[in-house]
């Protein structure tokens, strides 16, 4: 009698447990905890309506089951995200806490212009306000994560930057949106991106154009 009623209950959560496939939408539909809400968080870049719609899929599927790895093969398909969080939220609700992937200037390779970011991650371009303002790359960039590390590092004001030149002996030119030009030299350069900062906020120096430090220890002034 016990291993009957242990056969019975185990019948039962099979049917509880399993999923219905309509022939007619080629979806699955849970009996239990189905997904009715999903819930985006923390976008900034993301086309939301693509991505709403993509998922629409998993709804109706069983929240308790949901695995990771489903969604983000949907996810993967969207350049943005870096990575995801999943919530879920019993008994229908799923949400998923997006990372995005951060684009520190922009760049054109073969005709074609991308977003770029400090770890020379390319995304294909797409106008987006929160982005216009970003730098340009100029130059068949080498090690462009490295120099923007040291950027950073150096506590530069990259807001302030309109445009990276990247030349091939391997060196770097800054422009600032001011139109005044940091010339770098090819090595050595980190001491001088730590100085810069109060140089260029200076007023004895708010009437030269261009800082040239190619020449080892050396300033020229322009």
């Amino acid at each position: 009698m016990i291993r009957a009623n242990k056969l019975y209950l185990l019948i039962f959560l099979f049917f509880i447990f399993t999923t219905y496939n309509s022939k007619e939408q080629n979806k699955s539909f849970s009996f239990i905890f189905p997904i009715k809400e999903i819930v985006i968080e923390n976008t900034l870049a993301l086309d939301l309506i693509k991505l709403k719609s993509d998922l629409d899929f998993f709804k109706n599927t069983s929240l308790f089951f949901l695995k990771k790895e489903k969604i983000t093969e949907v996810i993967n398909q969207h350049e943005f995200i870096s990575s995801i969080q999943l919530k879920k939220k019993y008994p229908n609700t799923l949400k998923i806490l997006v990372f995005e992937k951060i684009p520190v200037a922009t760049q054109i390779i073969k005709k074609k212009k991308f977003y770029i970011t400090k770890n020379d991650r390319k995304i294909n371009y797409i106008e987006l306000k929160i982005y216009e303002d970003l730098p340009i790359i100029f130059g068949n960039h080498k090690n462009f994560s490295f120099f923007f590390k040291d950027l950073e590092k150096s506590n530069f004001k990259i807001n302030e930057i309109k445009a990276f030149y990247y030349f091939d002996i391997g060196r770097w030119d800054i422009i600032l949106k001011d139109e005044r030009i940091i010339k770098l030299p090819e090595k050595n350069y980190k001491n001088i991106l730590l100085k810069i900062n109060s140089i260029l906020g200076d007023v004895n120096f708010s009437k030269y154009k261009v800082f040239d430090y190619r020449i080892k220890d050396q300033l020229i002034l322009q």
